[in-house]
């Protein structure tokens, strides 16, 4: 078993952004999506699936919600 994080961003009763971040253990990424669907905290939502390490990077998936939504620009960040 591995353990997975889950962010789903949902639309609240407000018409605002939320975000729940839930752990789980799977033995696989398709196992840890159909847990996310069962544990899904709204009736439409977007998540994202990742395996759990030191370096997570949340708060992305809710950035490309406001992006689809129209609260937020896409950025790109150039490197040099």
């Amino acid at each position: 078993m591995q353990n997975w994080v889950i962010q789903y961003v949902y639309a609240t009763d407000k018409g605002e952004n939320g975000v729940s971040i839930v752990e789980i253990k799977a033995e696989n990424e398709t196992e840890a999506k159909k847990i996310a669907e069962l544990k899904a905290v709204a009736e439409e939502y977007i998540f994202t699936v990742h395996p759990q390490s030191d370096e997570q990077f949340l708060g992305n998936v809710k950035h490309q919600a406001n992006i689809m939504s129209g609260k937020a620009d896409y950025v790109e960040i150039e490197e040099d």
